[in-house]
């Protein structure tokens, strides 16, 4: 009996820990914008600019930091916090782009992706 709530108890560590973190699959063409609010992440838009044999370029666009820009008159406005950025890309496996608080978007070699196309995957911890 206890050994049917070990493994009983065992499962449910693992569905809880599977559901806590999901990941989401994307084929993104160069150039679109990923909106991470729409998975349950932060209020940023990351967008791939372009993918080379041993670098990934990207801009974050974050809506959460906003800045305030000075203008000609006595006035200004918000705008929100542009970063780009280029990384490299990793020898083997996934390439983190994006990380804030439990939310990370990755990007995925793959000889499977469309021509100007990329592969992100965007995890998001509830």
């Amino acid at each position: 009996m206890k050994q049917i709530l070990r493994v009983i108890s065992v499962g449910a560590l693992l569905v809880s820990s599977a559901l806590a973190q999901q990941g989401r699959s994307l084929d993104v063409e160069i150039g679109q914008r990923v909106k991470l609010r729409t998975f349950g992440g932060p209020n940023v838009e990351v967008i791939v600019n372009g993918v080379d044999q041993f670098d990934i370029s990207v801009t974050v666009i974050d809506y959460e930091h906003m800045r305030f820009v000075r203008t000609n008159g006595n006035y200004g406005y918000r705008q929100p916090g542009i970063t780009n950025k280029q990384v490299k890309i990793a020898d083997r496996g996934p390439t983190r782009l994006f990380h804030r608080g439990g939310c990370s978007v990755y990007y995925m070699p793959s000889m499977d992706t469309r021509m100007n196309h990329a592969k992100l995957e965007v995890k998001v911890e509830h």
